[in-house]
């Protein structure tokens, strides 16, 4: 046997070698795990109608990850994150979400920001084991997906109770008109919504639902102008709610409309214009500036972007420096482990605010109104 067939041939074996050894275990599969290093999930809309929030999500994620690993990482491992999109779909969502799992063998997964992509993961997070934090997904049926899923983002159920008692108490409404995207997300809200309006005495007159991606409201908003409801509560993500704001100043609304938090991004303004003038919705409380944990972001988040956080910027740079204390915490980094630690956590200091995660998961933060006036988004004062 010549010098090159033994060459060859002691190639073609390291290679079968390789190969055995990731299909028994032995090596991690491409993008797993390595010796120093922990690598978790993010599953986000990174494209699509969410695609802001995605964006805002990885930017939080990033800057986290980056100060965890130049503090020297956690449990002396350098940590890393591999990211799937997606584009708020949840059949997406859940395929990224099987690959991180069953390809690359996380047990932490920070994601997803909307509802039904976050839905079609918790099954398998319960089965396999693995946790799930998101920094954006609300819709009050999460609470009961198990013991593996947290968020540090508020239930719709804080949000929809602040909105309805104060379309109830602030607004003197007594009928109020319903436009939601017909998702977990928006349906959730209007759930929510209805149920403490109703208990307050209040009567929902209409319920008009529309599609994700929709770009003519038209139908749905002549219904809703011809009732003789006090408000309009719209449940929507800022790519259709600007175009909904448009048409209905074109169809002669003059009425008071009652959005949710997502009504705070720089394109409803921009693609509405005038038409987004006075929109009241609700919005967590800014978290205390003199908190530490509170200061120290905003410095860290300008220096490295030169700009402002956006939605979910707080949450998912929280999720990451929970999921590190949990890890310090229990010593350990297995979903098990991970659960157990953030349920652990008492009195959290992060950047959206002091949390404790309840039985649920879930964190309880205080809820103020904004509006829209001259272009800005700032408190309402009445």
């Amino acid at each position: 046997m010549n010098r090159k067939n033994v060459v060859v041939i002691g190639v073609v074996a390291v290679l079968i070698a390789i190969g055995l050894g990731i299909w028994l275990g032995v090596y991690p599969p491409w993008g797993g795990q390595v010796e120093g290093e922990l690598v978790i999930g993010a599953v986000l809309p990174l494209t699509g109608d969410a695609a802001i929030w995605g964006q805002n999500g990885k930017e939080g994620i990033d800057l986290a990850v980056e100060e965890v690993n130049d503090a020297g990482g956690v449990m002396g491992m350098q940590l890393r994150v591999l990211y799937e999109d997606s584009q708020a779909l949840p059949t997406i969502g859940l395929t990224g979400f099987r690959k991180l799992v069953d390809v690359n063998k996380v047990q932490i997964v920070i994601g997803d920001i909307a509802s039904s992509v976050t839905f079609a993961m918790t099954p398998i997070a319960r089965e396999k084991k693995v946790v799930i934090v998101s920094p954006g997904a609300t819709n009050p049926d999460l609470s009961y997906e198990g013991s593996f899923f947290f968020r540090t983002w508020n239930s719709d159920i804080e949000e929809a109770t602040v909105a309805a008692n104060f379309a109830y108490d602030d607004l003197t409404a007594r009928k109020v008109d319903i436009l939601y995207v017909n998702n977990d997300y928006g349906k959730g809200l209007a759930d929510a919504f209805t149920k403490v309006f109703e208990e307050r005495g209040g009567k929902i007159s209409i319920v008009e639902i529309f599609n994700q991606n929709d770009t003519d409201f038209r139908t749905q908003l002549s219904k809703l102008m011809a009732s003789e409801s006090d408000i309009w509560y719209v449940a929507s993500y800022p790519k259709e709610a600007p175009l909904i704001l448009r048409q209905a100043k074109e169809l002669g609304f003059d009425k008071q409309l009652l959005g949710t938090l997502t009504f705070e991004d720089p394109a409803i303004v921009d693609v509405a214009g005038d038409a987004s003038e006075g929109v009241l919705y609700p919005y967590p409380l800014d978290p205390d500036p003199q908190d530490s944990a509170v200061r120290h972001f905003h410095e860290a988040y300008r220096a490295k972007y030169n700009k402002a956080p956006g939605i979910a910027v707080d949450t998912s740079y929280d999720a990451i420096k929970m999921v590190c204390a949990a890890i310090e915490k229990v010593g350990g980094y297995s979903g098990e482990d991970v659960r157990q630690g953030l349920n652990m956590l008492k009195d959290y200091h992060g950047a959206s605010g002091v949390m404790t995660f309840d039985e649920n998961g879930d964190v309880h933060k205080p809820i103020g109104i904004k509006m829209i006036r001259n272009g800005e988004f700032v408190w309402y004062q009445g």
